[in-house]
């Protein structure tokens, strides 16, 4: 038994390889995958994806795993550095608001930065689900793996996974003295310090503390006087407490994100005849320059916390599995939105918001063939945003106060069966009853400045009658459940099929401009059907996994987005639409030659709006109804692809370590009205490392490059009618030298 527990312990602290990113490395391995690794095959990746410790090859879903060795060696410092790497996945921030996640798989995602409009990917960090998409680009450092399911996860992780979850694990506590140390230094003046360390505290206590501090000057010059723009700095600690005695464990862990930032980098492109054209600064392309007045501060200023304890207790029925967590952020933020030098249009958020939750889960064996997940969640959160804005583009001297404050709870029961029919054939079932309550308020006004001729500032009196007040208060029940079958055709052949319906919650507008505005609006359901085979094939030297699926939306929620001629903006969400999705996923790695690993990935998405009803604005300023069916769906580029390679030979005493990928994206529309200033260019990026370590791999030393022959190209473009259109754009390229020392 103690030799099983080693051996499960090595592979669940092994480094996992990316087929994508193609730089595989492990850093322990069992006896077993020191076999295949000296035989020059693929080793076994062991995920969470179903809540269980499980090969890669025999989960029934779609999943990419990425180890934290991989992040820290391609420079992947935050979840948004992996886009473009993943098949069907898309991971961007908007362009006002940089701090804010914008995940969509396999076409399904959300168009709006501000939490009201909630999330269809859910990024889940050590177990507890992150509550909205503000707080969702988490800095990627001292991590275990990081799991890609793609496609409905709402059995298991519950509401709003529609599209998916990004599975955070980070590195646990190891009960030994250690620790490992990273410093990076690259272009814009880029420095990384990241360090952790374990230690033994009593034969049953271990404790661990990481450090991460990450700064830089920003890509972006300022056209008036050239100094830069979009610095960064960012600290982030993290702290572990494990306590091991008999069948039971727990782990405390605390941590804390601290960022200093410059404001957001968004740019405007606006040409003769839009109101925002500034000759000179709006119709310049990609070059990393834009205006910034100067009458405002320059920051984006963020404090996060969290605390999650995770308890696990052997019975005599089953492994109970128990997960608290609170976490909050509060986050101000000076933004100046227009991009030019001239005062157009500038906003001043300030949000905070937190989170508590527990999940209580029992693994059982209820016979030999038939095994179980039954569990309860609870999740409670509030947010508050204060958005002021300047609107001096419209009319001189005109502000837009809003301002939105959420509350929202859930409970839910869950139930996952997993039933072996032969030795070779299993089913899978599951149903998760959720309910949720949500109360909201939501305000917006006008104001004018009490100074004749002058700008507009963030304290101006009300305009008298210009308040709107509006409330709501509605609580929801939905059920989500799936059915799926797989078949272990041969010992390194799975093929499986599923059907899922997942939803995501409904709620309330927080950006209003009429008391109408607020809602509510229904949940949306999701429709999935999903075929899969996961194969090793050539006495494991060849690993090939496709997956093809159908996703039908029902009663779909779409943003009706309307910014009136005189700045009043309403982006309230209605269930006036529905979506048909398809497409298939191919990803391999193989193994040619002892040291030598080639990956690849190639994804097609055929995704449209069957409904979409909505209203714009004509040349007069009045609301006319149009329909957007037919239109491609948001950040769901037809292809996407990857080639990459790695390469690890002895050199001088020690190991030369080479890597490369080539990524491929397929022109986007980042906007649901189709309108050709929303669409973005075919993307490809190119990233590369070199390093070399001694034999023991104590220390070692490598050079990386991401974006390496600095491709141009948009992240996110939204088109004002006759104003302009906010872009953010993708990093240049950036280089620099790592160095590691492990101890």
């Amino acid at each position: 038994m103690l030799g099983k527990f080693r051996t499960l312990r090595a592979i669940l602290s092994c480094s996992v390889p990316l087929a994508l990113i193609g730089i595989p490395q492990a850093v322990a391995q069992t006896a077993e995958a020191d076999d295949a690794a000296g035989a020059g095959q693929i080793e076994d990746i062991v995920v969470t994806a179903q809540k269980s410790a499980q090969n890669l090859q025999t989960v029934p879903i779609a999943v990419t795993a990425i180890s934290g060795d991989t992040l820290a060696r391609t420079q992947v410092t935050n979840i948004q550095a992996l886009a473009n790497a993943i098949p069907n996945v898309q991971i961007n921030s908007f362009s006002n608001s940089p701090d804010s996640a914008v995940f969509t798989i396999r076409g399904v995602g959300v168009n709006d930065a501000d939490p009201y409009v909630g999330t269809t990917v859910s990024v889940v960090v050590d177990g507890v689900p992150v509550g909205v998409n503000t707080a969702a680009l988490l800095s990627l450092f001292d991590i275990e793996r990081v799991e890609i399911l793609r496609g409905p996860q709402g059995t298991l992780f519950g509401a709003n996974t529609t599209g998916g979850v990004v599975n955070v694990i980070t590195k646990q506590p190891t009960g030994k003295f250690g620790g490992e140390a990273q410093i990076v230094y690259g272009n814009y003046n880029r420095l990384d310090i990241n360090a952790a360390m374990n230690f033994p505290i009593t034969e049953n206590l271990a404790g661990k503390v990481s450090v991460l501090h990450t700064g830089s000057d920003g890509f972006f010059r300022d056209t008036q006087d050239n100094r830069r723009l979009g610095k960064r700095d960012m600290t982030s600690l993290r702290g572990y407490l494990k306590y091991s005695v008999g069948d039971y464990d727990a782990t405390l862990i605390a941590g804390y994100d601290r960022s200093r930032n410059d404001s957001q980098t968004g740019v405007m492109i606006a040409g003769p005849g839009e109101l925002f054209y500034t000759p000179g600064e709006t119709d310049q392309g990609i070059n990393f320059r834009r205006g910034q007045s100067l009458d405002q501060p320059n920051f984006n200023n963020r404090d996060s916390y969290n605390g999650t304890l995770t308890q696990n207790l052997k019975t005599g029925i089953g492994d109970v599995v128990s997960i608290t967590s609170y976490r909050e952020y509060k986050n101000d933020l000076y933004s100046d939105d227009d991009g030019v030098s001239a005062i157009l249009l500038q906003t001043h958020r300030t949000s905070k918001q937190h989170q508590f939750s527990q999940e209580l889960r029992l693994h059982a064996d209820l016979t030999d063939r038939i095994r179980m997940i039954l569990g309860g969640f609870y999740f409670k959160q509030a947010y508050d945003l204060q958005q002021e804005g300047k609107l001096d583009g419209f009319a001189l001297g005109l502000g837009q106060p809003q301002t939105q404050h959420q509350k929202n709870w859930s409970i839910s029961g869950f139930a996952q069966f997993y039933a072996d029919l032969t030795d070779t054939l299993r089913l899978q079932a599951g149903l998760r009853y959720s309910h949720e309550k949500t109360t909201a308020t939501s305000t917006t006004a006008n104001t004018f400045t009490t100074v004749p001729g002058g700008y507009s500032s963030f304290d101006d009196p009300l305009i008298p009658g210009s308040l709107i007040v509006a409330n709501g208060s509605k609580a929801w029940d939905n059920v989500g459940y799936k059915v799926g079958v797989d078949w272990q055709a041969t010992s390194g052949t799975l093929l499986y099929g599923y059907y899922a319906r997942g939803f995501k919650s409904g709620g309330f507008t927080g950006r209003i401009a009429v008391a109408e505005d607020i809602g509510p609006f229904n949940p949306e359901h999701l429709d999935t059907f999903e075929l899969g085979i996961k194969s090793d094939l050539l006495d494991r030297h060849l690993r090939l996994n496709l997956a093809a699926f159908y996703n039908n939306y029902n009663n779909m929620q779409v943003t009706q987005n309307l910014t009136y001629p005189s700045g009043a903006n309403s982006a309230a969400i209605r269930n006036a639409g529905g979506a048909k999705t398809k497409g298939a996923e191919l990803e391999i790695t193989a193994l040619p030659v002892e040291g030598v690993t080639l990956t690849g990935s190639l994804a097609y998405l055929d995704a449209y709006y069957t409904t979409y009803d909505t209203f714009v604005l004509d040349g007069a300023g009045n609301t006319v109804p149009v329909s957007f069916a037919g239109n491609r769906l948001m950040n769901a580029p037809k292809w996407n692809a990857t080639v990459g390679f790695s390469i690890r030979q002895p050199v001088g005493g020690g190991y030369v370590t080479a890597t490369g990928q080539y990524s491929y994206t397929s022109s986007k529309y980042t906007a649901f009205t189709g309108k050709p200033e929303e669409l973005v260019a075919p993307i490809n990026l190119v990233n590369a490392t070199l390093g070399w370590a001694p034999d023991g791999e104590a220390w070692s030393v490598g050079l990386w490059s991401r974006n390496l022959f600095n491709e141009k190209y948009y992240g996110q473009k939204l088109n004002l009618t006759g104003i302009g259109t906010l872009a953010s754009l993708g990093n240049p390229r950036e280089f620099g030298v790592d160095f590691k020392v492990h101890w």
